[in-house]
């Protein structure tokens, strides 16, 4: 295995070898200027762009890389026009200039401890400024400087470095409005993944309200029965046990309503479908990514619609996209479909994945309440809403319906179909 060092030492040689080889190819962009030999080339444009955006390469191993393939990109076309004297020679003068460029940066700019977009600029002019002062004394052998050219040299410099800094900058402020927006929409996606699942959870505790306030009723029915019968030590036990749940209750509905002030109707906002399925597909492909799965994830959606509780659409869609993740693991070319169909008076929602199957005997169980195929390496039972409750929300939220096909070892189907008019109600709108 390699080591970490090694592996970033690997992924920075790359960035050198591309950078390199992209100015070798821009340098074939060029015209003669002054002498014959020197000319001004885009890779002069090029260079400054790559070292404003890898500041963490070392410019001397920067600069010879390209010292090697600059000159022979440019050397295989001197070869067919010049002799070998002039090619030898052009191709030094190549090498002089990148190697005192990159000298020049490395020695202001790059060993420097604070840098700033000013020092950059006047770095980047003062070395294509003596760089090519480097090259023409070369190749003119120091005969063939002069006021005027090295005023017109001076005055080259600082246009390709306004214009290679403009572009650094411009790219680099439009780089980070996406980085920005991207991390904003990441945070969106999220929140709206984490408050499914905690309205979901409020809703299965509302209904748990009933079941607590039928065993309260019950232990202070047997509290009275345990009077008439004169049994106080249990008629006691019996009506702690009526007290506790009584509390249990109360603890519940402080939980509800603390959580239900905040995730009430009025601040759920509808969404359209076709962005509750770009929430759920960039969720579960962090998750397939985290897992480091090899899964492909395919989304088809022909329902134009606005959806009003869609918290319970993302709870339902995200229970049963993990099932097939979980179910696919880490088999090769798993796929997970997604299809969303309008259907009359219907939506019809399918979930289809590869992944091992359910075995036919569980079929009939997998939607009754408690029942998981998933334990830990403790042997606790899996900790989620479970087929069940996506079987509530279903029929309870959109009077809807959910079916499930699956053979081992070829993949599972769940189709759901939920009522159109109910889904989109509370002033969602269809096309």
């Amino acid at each position: 295995m390699l080591k970490k060092n090694n592996i970033l030492s690997f992924h920075r040689w790359q960035r050198i070898i591309i950078a390199a080889s992209c100015v070798a190819l821009a340098s074939q962009i060029e015209f003669n200027a002054f002498f014959p030999g020197f000319i001004i080339a885009l890779s002069a444009l090029l260079l400054p762009v790559f070292l404003y955006f890898n500041q963490d390469l070392n410019p001397l191993q920067f600069s010879l890389a390209i010292a090697i393939a600059s000159p022979v990109f440019r050397g295989i076309v001197l070869l067919l026009t010049h002799n070998t004297y002039h090619v030898i020679n052009y191709t030094l003068a190549d090498i002089l200039y990148f190697f005192s460029y990159s000298l020049i940066y490395y020695l202001l700019y790059w060993q420097r401890h604070f840098h700033n977009n000013s020092a950059f600029f006047l770095t980047i002019v003062l070395c294509d400024y003596v760089a090519n002062l480097v090259e023409i004394g070369f190749l003119t052998k120091m005969s063939g400087f002069s006021l005027h050219v090295v005023e017109l040299v001076f005055l080259v410099a600082i246009l390709r470095t306004i214009i290679a800094t403009l572009l650094a900058f411009i790219f680099h402020y439009f780089q980070l409005l996406i980085v920005r927006n991207e991390d904003h929409e990441r945070q969106y996606y999220h929140f709206i993944w984490v408050a499914a699942a905690v309205k979901s959870e409020v809703y299965f505790m509302k209904k748990a309200i009933n079941d607590i306030e039928n065993v309260t009723k019950n232990a202070y029915l047997l509290n009275e029965r345990l009077k008439v019968k004169q049994l106080p030590e249990e008629q006691k036990m019996a009506y702690e046990v009526a007290q506790r749940v009584h509390e249990i209750k109360h603890s519940y509905q402080d939980v509800i309503k603390g959580l239900g002030d905040y995730f009430n109707d009025q601040n759920n906002v509808p969404m359209q479908m076709s962005d509750i399925l770009k929430i759920v597909s960039s969720h579960s492909q962090a998750i397939i990514h985290s897992r480091q799965l090899n899964i492909n994830l395919v989304v088809q959606n022909e329902l134009i619609a606005t959806i009003p509780e869609h918290y319970y659409l993302v709870t339902i869609l995200s229970n049963l996209i993990i099932n097939g993740i979980d179910a696919i693991g880490k088999n090769h070319n798993g796929e997970i479909l997604i299809k969303v169909i309008s259907q009359g008076e219907n939506v019809q929602i399918i979930v289809h994945d590869n992944g091992q199957g359910i075995p036919q005997a569980m079929l009939p169980l997998i939607f009754k309440a408690g029942f998981s195929t998933k334990f830990d390496q403790s042997g606790d039972i899996y900790r989620g809403i479970g087929l069940s409750n996506v079987y509530s929300i279903i029929h309870d939220q959109f009077d809807g319906h959910i079916k499930v096909n699956s053979q081992e070892g070829i993949g599972t189907t769940f189709t759901i179909s939920l009522n159109k008019k109910i889904l989109i109600s509370k002033g969602g709108q269809v096309k």
